[in-house]
Formats: C-alpha cells, sequence, structure tokens
C-alpha cells in the first residue's frame, strides 16, 4: 500500500563531515514547484541514505564511513520527526556492521531496517524497538565470505559491493544489489528471530554492476540500474519462490552518446506506466515507457539534470514533480512531470546544497 505524503515536504541527505549540515528538511510547493528550506541538521556525517519508519515519526540515515563509535566500519542513526516534519536529536545509534553503509530501508512493519554495506558487501538486519529506536545488528550476511566469493561466477567479479538492500513486496525476501558480483541476492528474513538467510542468487551478465532496484506493483517483474554497464535489467519475480530471472537489457543512454558514464538512480512513477533512471556523465535523466502487459520499456526522453553528477533523485507521491539530486554541482534540481507522456520539463525552480546524494519524503 502507497502512503500519501505529508505537506509537501521532503528531506535531502548530502556528503559532508559530522560538523556540517548533511540532512535538510524542505518544502514543495505542489502548485508552483518551488523549493523552499526549512531546516539543516549536522552530526551525521556523509548521511548519504536515507529511510523514513512507516509511521512517518521516525528518518534513519546512513553515516557512510569507514568508523563509527570506535568500531571498524559505518553506522546508521534513528531521528524524530515531529508532527510538523520538522527534525528532532538523534535518539539512537548503531554500528551498521560494515564499510561505507549506503543504503537503508525500513521493514514494512515497521520492525526493523537493512542496511547494504559497500565495502566489503555486508547485509545488516538491525531491530527496532516499539517506539522505532535501532538496536544493534541481529544478522550480518555476504560480503564473500562464508556464503561463498565466487557468487557471480568463473571470469565475473568476485570483489562483493552491496549497493541496495529492498523487500521483495509482500513476501519474505529482501534482495541485495551487489554491485561488485554482478548479482542480486536474495535473503529470506525472519523478524521474530531477527535472521537473514540467503535463498536466491540472480545472476546478471559480466561487467553489469547492479546499483538500485525498483519493483512494479502490479506486474511480476523488477527492474535494476546497472552502474558501470550504464544499463537497466528488466527482472520477471516469482514472489511465491523468492526468485528473480532476467529477462531484458537496456541501455540507459541516446544511443549517439559515447563518452563516460555510469547510471545511478531508478524509480518508477506512482502510477508504473513510466521508469527513470539517472546517468551520472551524460548528467541526464532517462525517460521510459513501460508496456503495460509485459513490462518491457521504450525509451521516451533523455533530459538534462540541470547539473553534474545525479546521484539520486526523487518523484513527489502525487506523481507532479521529479526532483534531481546533482552530487558534484550541488544543486537540487525540481522538474514538472506530465503524468500523461510521462516527460520531464526544468522548472525554474532549484536549492543550492553541499553535496546532495538522496531525496525522500515525508510521509503521512
Amino acid at each position: 500500500m502507497k502512503k500519501g505524503w505529508k505537506d509537501g515536504l521532503l528531506y535531502i541527505g548530502c556528503y559532508g563531515e559530522q560538523s556540517e549540515t548533511t540532512i535538510h528538511v524542505c518544502r514543495l510547493d505542489k502548485g508552483t514547484g518551488e523549493l523552499t528550506l526549512l531546516q539543516s541538521t549536522a552530526g551525521v556525517e556523509n548521511a548519504s541514505y536515507l529511510a523514513i519508519h512507516p509511521g512517518g515519526e521516525r528518518l534513519y540515515a546512513v553515516k557512510e564511513t569507514d568508523h563509527s563509535d570506535g568500531r571498524s566500519g559505518g553506522g546508521v542513526v534513528s531521528m524524530t520527526i515531529g508532527t510538523d516534519g520538522l527534525l528532532g536529536e538523534t535518539t539512537s545509534s548503531q554500528s551498521s556492521e560494515g564499510a561505507h553503509p549506503c543504503y537503508v530501508s525500513v521493514a514494512v512493519d515497521g520492525r526493523a531496517v537493512f542496511v547494504a554495506n559497500y565495502t566489503g558487501g555486508h547485509a545488516a538486519l538491525l531491530p527496532l524497538t516499539s517506539n522505532g529506536e535501532l538496536r544493534p545488528a541481529s544478522s550480518v550476511k555476504g560480503g564473500g565470505m562464508e556464503e561463498g566469493a565466487e557468487i557471480a561466477g568463473e571470469g565475473q567479479h568476485v570483489k562483493s559491493n552491496a549497493h541496495c538492500i529492498t523487500a521483495l513486496p509482500d513476501t519474505e525476501y529482501v534482495c541485495v544489489a551487489d554491485l561488485g558480483q554482478d548479482a542480486i541476492i536474495t535473503y529470506r528474513v525472519n523478524l521474530d528471530q531477527g535472521t537473514l538467510d540467503r535463498h536466491h542468487v540472480c545472476r546478471l551478465h559480466k561487467g553489469a554492476g547492479p546499483r538500485h532496484l525498483v519493483f512494479h506493483s502490479a506486474l511480476p517483474v523488477a527492474y535494476v540500474a546497472n552502474e558501470p554497464d550504464s544499463s537497466i535489467t528488466l527482472l520477471s519475480v516469482d514472489k511465491d519462490a523468492g526468485t528473480l530471472t532476467p529477462l531484458h537489457t537496456y541501455s540507459s543512454l541516446p544511443a549517439d552518446y559515447d563518452g563516460y558514464n555510469d547510471s545511478a538512480d531508478i524509480h518508477l512513477s506512482p502510477d508504473d506506466r513510466y521508469l527513470y533512471s539517472s546517468n551520472r556523465g551524460h548528467n541526464s535523466i532517462a525517460v521510459f515507457e513501460v508496456n503495460e502487459d509485459d513490462g518491457k520499456l521504450t525509451a521516451v526522453q533523455h533530459v538534462s539534470c540541470g547539473g553534474e553528477l545525479p546521484r539520486n533523485f526523487g518523484i513527489t507521491p502525487d506523481g507532479g514533480y521529479l526532483l534531481a539530486a546533482n552530487h558534484k554541482s550541488g544543486t537540487v534540481i525540481v522538474f514538472r512531470r506530465d503524468a500523461a507522456s510521462g516527460k520531464l520539463t526544468q522548472t525554474e525552480h532549484s536549492l543550492a546544497v553541499s553535496s546532495p546524494v538522496c531525496v525522500r519524503f515525508a510521509i503521512s
């Protein structure tokens, strides 16, 4: 079930030192697209990925570092969200049990968070208390250790780099996009016991480098943005079996572009009719129409992101706008989105913040 959007509010996570402001609270005017900064907070080093508790009263942020409170690895923090959408102080913090955590997501029932540690490739389950506070990790998996370093097969990458961990909707599974292994690894989740158990490995083509994953809400398909390959792979999804299978791969770039690029983020529109992916190098947002019968893609548009290196972007829950977080140029650019055609048009509105890399919307 899709959540509502609270008062046009959103959160922007940024790279930066602990003393710098790395999480910003903003409001988007749904009529004009004007973006207003409401609050900036410091204290979370390299807040490169954010997630909102399903109750809407907690924000979780990774600390993408290789250290945390004297322990090896990075961390994840919990912050309160007030009734006005503004952030309170950090109320709990835990080690992510790995280095450079770059993705955090929350279980649908709000009982745990899942973290992907890029360096080393470990995925961690951290239970939550009844009021959303973080507890120490109860299960840490992957990293090419006890489960085998040769996940991707002979001749493919063997260095594990977990870049995404997200629930397979309406199932007991989570999926980890492992960029280094050219694979998507599915784990069975037992929240009562706080465990992750490896269940299935979906092998992609050599050099794919899967980064971010998104599931269609009606069709049994998913899409993964492949970073170094600058492509998108359509996957068949079997929820009963808890498995993914590659079907087709599409370039995320125009046919006439031959310069440097790597893909970053990927999202479906709220109605699942259009797919969007960001290109770093070509510095664009690619727009694809989704076939309503089989999920296959047709390219619709490549539009300039209005800056440099769009690491992450977000589509507003009402589908009216897309906000592109341009990491290198330090801008969040507002695009108006046409619901019928899926096409984007850059507005005159933007926000200047240092190293923006994640956009998340408040939940009502």
